[in-house]
């Protein structure tokens, strides 16, 4: 009698669920698509679905919130860290209710909920119906994707680069978005968003226009990370991007992880001109890149080295180096909670083989002394090879210790700085820079040290206003009367309709030359038409 009794008891029960160690007496009420997602996403399982977070199961019995007498629980999993993804929004019947954050319980009276979360503005947040039910866990099944942003130069360091977010699906904007240094990686926001067709490009760029973009699908309960690669020399154009190559999945330990990328090209070219004279060369190239990652709780790291070489042949001339290029990095930082994280980092850059020039006339050698007076001129007649960089000098050491502070972290406003002081040197041994054809200087050694500070916020006053603002000052020395702004920038965007954009970009920063103006401004006005038939 018992058996078919607990037979009909089952079959009877209105929805899954499960009974967690550690939770007594609650039900997790979820669903089969949840629990594929959750093996997916388990850690050491493949990371079949790229999340940072552990499984739904694991943040369920990590998260420590009681449900109270009457009140049953709304649950949305992170992909990545609660604090790096946007609020989550509960309303009944149109009326806001409360906010929360994913991988934490969300307390709610029993009923029947619309749960808003996404990023952009506020009309592109998703809307998803949720039933709560007293002494229940309901755990949204996630039904949108994820998405992390890092922006690089070509030389492969990190810098805050912006771009726009665009779902290609009647070219509807997500808004504005930005890296950030590689002391600052950790708190790079995560991109909750419908799926589909999505098109990343450099800011200001059309909707329509054939360059500076790349194109990205974005898949339901999956975290994509992708690199943007900027050519900051050519006016921050965007020459490259993707799902990144230099995968860190690779576990080497509980917290470690580690990535390698490598390769070469040859390139081989003869040329007939015109005159019958033939032209051989040939161009070899290699990149090696490198990366040891620590992520803990309490303590992220990043440990990352960048080589880069290309050698020369040219028919009849000996093997010339067109580029050689060898950096290593590492920054540490100690999150002491949600909001504080103090850094501190070290880059070492400098190349690996010498460098030599050849001369066929009599050339100049100049020597300074401290003080920057020219203490010695000699006339070298020595024809031929000069050697101007002898291997690893110059060299140059970078140094920052700070602090990150997260002063605000909801939907409606983000705002945090970055205040620290930065060292700078320049070690010099018998290496030389080339003034003139013929004139080289011997080059001294310097140091520098100054204040940094950065402040980047976000504020949307509603459904149709966005406003991005960013602030850098650095101070040489530390010294308040030698303040300078390096880059003042506000960022206005109205959407008069899903099609209409007007935006507004304000952009200063302050002229350390003696100049009329020392503070340059620029203004643009932009109007941004997008349809898709």
């Amino acid at each position: 009698m018992r058996l078919p009794l607990l037979l009909f008891l089952c079959a009877a029960a209105p929805v899954p669920a499960i009974l967690l160690e550690g939770l007594p007496g609650e039900e997790i009420t979820t669903s089969p698509q949840v629990l594929h997602t959750a093996a997916r996403a388990a850690p050491d399982s493949g990371h079949g679905a790229n999340w940072l977070a552990p499984g739904v199961e694991d943040q369920l019995s990590r998260d420590r919130t009681l449900i109270t007498l009457g009140k049953g629980a709304l649950f949305v999993p992170a992909f990545s860290e609660p604090r790096r993804e946007p609020e989550i929004a509960v309303y009944h019947k149109d009326s806001l209710v409360t906010t929360g954050q994913t991988g934490q319980r969300i307390l709610l009276d029993s009923g029947l909920y619309e749960v808003r979360l996404g990023s952009g503005i506020s009309g592109r947040r998703i809307r998803i119906p949720a039933h709560i039910e007293e002494g229940h866990t309901f755990v949204l099944p996630p039904s949108w994707g994820g998405l992390l942003v890092e922006t690089l130069t070509d030389s492969g360091e990190y810098f805050d680069g912006q771009y726009d977010l665009i779902r290609m699906e009647n070219w509807t904007s997500y808004g504005r978005g930005n890296g950030f240094k590689e002391e600052r990686l950790q708190d790079i926001k995560t991109w909750i968003l419908p799926p589909g067709l999505y098109r990343i490009s450099k800011t200001g760029e059309g909707y329509n226009s054939l360059r500076n973009y790349i194109t990205l699908q974005i898949n339901p309960g999956e975290l994509h990370s992708v690199e943007l690669i900027f050519d900051k020399t050519s006016g921050g154009n965007l020459i490259a991007g993707g799902i990144k190559s230099l995968t860190t999945h690779t576990r080497a330990g509980r917290h470690w992880t580690y990535g390698l990328r490598a390769g070469g090209n040859v390139d081989l070219t003869r040329n007939v001109d015109e005159t019958d004279v033939r032209k051989q060369s040939a161009l070899f190239s290699t990149d090696l890149r490198t990366r040891l990652r620590y992520d803990h709780p309490l303590y992220f790291g990043v440990n990352e080295l960048f080589l880069q070489n290309s050698f020369l042949k040219e028919e009849s001339k000996p093997l010339s180096i067109s580029s050689d290029y060898l950096q290593l990095r590492s920054t540490w930082v100690r999150r002491l909670n949600a909001w504080l994280g103090p850094y501190v980092r070290g880059q070492v850059s400098t190349h690996v083989f010498p460098s030599e020039v050849n001369v066929d006339t009599a050339f100049r050698i100049r020597s300074y002394d401290s003080s920057g007076i020219a203490k010695r001129d000699t006339l070298d007649t020595l024809l031929g090879s000069f050697r101007t960089q002898p291997s690893g000098f110059p060299l140059f050491l970078a140094e920052g210790v700070g602090v990150n502070l997260e002063w605000f972290s909801r939907y409606e406003l983000t705002l945090s700085t970055q205040v620290g002081l930065a060292a700078r040197q320049q070690i010099s041994s018998g290496d030389y820079l080339a003034r003139t054809s013929n004139s080289f200087e011997r080059a001294t050694s310097s140091s520098t040290l100054g204040a940094e500070g950065i402040l980047i916020g976000t504020l949307r006053l509603s459904t149709q206003f966005t406003l991005d603002l960013r602030a850098e000052i650095f101070a040489e020395n530390g010294r308040p009367r030698d303040l300078l702004l390096e880059n003042l920038e506000a960022d206005f965007r109205f959407f008069l309709t899903r099609n209409v954009e007007l935006g507004y970009l304000f952009q200063m920063r302050e002229s350390q030359d003696q100049v009329a103006n020392r503070f340059p401004r620029q203004h643009n006005i932009s109007l941004r038409l997008s349809f898709n038939y």
